[in-house]
């Protein structure tokens, strides 16, 4: 349970999954319209039949339209941060609370606890498990306050039912969207990468990229992409046999780990061939590709690597034309690295920028 409640948050990894597929603002204006639609529901208890008569009634009730009207806003303005997230989950769970503890019909409040069914939704598919046990908790005792309160009234079979249906629904659904999302990122993962080397593959190096220049956008610098395909390694699987050509692989990608920077995006593109991307300050970042060449050469397996490199000012870059500069870095880098190779091979040719 401890090892269970110490995960860490997942809303950054879920937030770039849905802006990489084209779903955030989808999601976005969904969680605005549903947070509007619960906040409708209170006002139509505040003002119909039934309402709070009391001062100190009728005014959580305006609190939680408060906290409403504000998850409303918070959605409609933009896409939260992970803090605001938080304090959207906060604000929910409270006002719903407060909406279940004014209302004078304790029954009615009862079945009303099934709208933080929503709240415990977002919250497992966004955040830590601590997050969602606290709004749990929050659940289980407003849920048994007033199945105390219908009891009393003579109707403790209902409320027992109605209870047992409320916390089957809360807890089920936490746990129902954090599974599906520990298992989404479990098979994403091994989807994302190369068997062999452990690697990015292709289609993951790209969403990783285009994860990083939607982040950068308005950051001043270069994306920096840079192709590697190895010297004469078909003569390893022609002489040693391919067991050798995929240790040699292995070993490859193991110094491309160890050379790279933090935040160089690396991948297995097929065959002998790599790609690498960065975000960097400076044109002369490529040069540090030739310590790539240095490293690769200094293998046991005896083989060398002719690295091509291109770039582009990340301000030139939108989400629209993404794919299109992707190829045109790519090409580019190619051609460099052909020229490498058309000079011995084992060294670095860098093409400049694309546009």
């Amino acid at each position: 349970m401890e090892r269970l409640l110490r995960s860490v948050e997942h809303y950054d990894w879920i937030t770039d999954f849905l802006e990489t597929r084209g779903l955030k603002d989808r999601t976005r204006f969904w969680l605005a319209a549903t947070t509007a639609a619960m906040t409708a529901g209170v006002l139509t208890l505040l003002f119909g039949a039934g309402h709070p008569n009391s001062a100190i009634g009728r005014t959580m009730m305006w609190l939680a339209v408060a906290g409403g009207v504000f998850g409303t806003v918070l959605f409609l303005w933009r896409w939260p941060s992970r803090q605001w997230s938080q304090v959207y989950v906060a604000a929910t769970t409270l006002s719903i609370t407060l909406a279940c503890l004014a209302y004078p019909d304790p029954l009615a409040a009862l079945l009303g606890c099934i709208a933080f069914a929503t709240v415990v939704s977002y919250a497992a598919f966004f955040h830590s498990p601590r997050v969602v046990l606290g709004v749990l908790l929050l659940v289980t005792g407003v849920a048994i306050s007033q199945t105390v309160a219908v009891s009393l009234q003579g109707r403790p079979a209902m409320a027992l039912v109605d209870l047992f249906l409320i916390l089957q629904c809360s807890y089920g659904v936490g746990l129902t969207f954090y599974t599906l999302v520990r298992t989404l990122r479990g098979d994403l993962a091994i989807a994302d990468l190369d068997p062999l080397t452990g690697l990015l593959n292709r289609r993951a190096f790209r969403t990783m990229v285009q994860t990083r220049i939607l982040h950068h956008r308005d950051d001043e610098g270069y994306l920096l992409a840079a192709l590697l395909d190895l010297d004469r390694f078909k003569a390893v699987n022609d002489t040693r046999g391919h067991a050798a050509g995929d240790q040699a692989l292995v070993a490859v990608a193991e110094a491309l780990r160890s050379t790279a920077t933090s935040s160089t995006v690396i991948a297995r593109s097929g065959g002998e061939e790599f790609l690498f991307a960065d975000i960097v300050a400076s044109e002369d970042a490529a040069l540090r590709y030739e310590q790539v060449c240095a490293a690769i050469a200094g293998l046991p397996c005896e083989i060398t690597g002719s690295i091509g490199t291109a770039l582009v000012e990340v301000s030139l870059v939108s989400e629209d034309s993404f794919d299109v500069m992707m190829d045109q870095l790519i090409t580019a880098a190619d051609k460099a690295m052909y020229d490498a190779k058309h000079d011995g091979g084992n060294q670095c040719r860098h093409h400049g920028s694309v546009i």
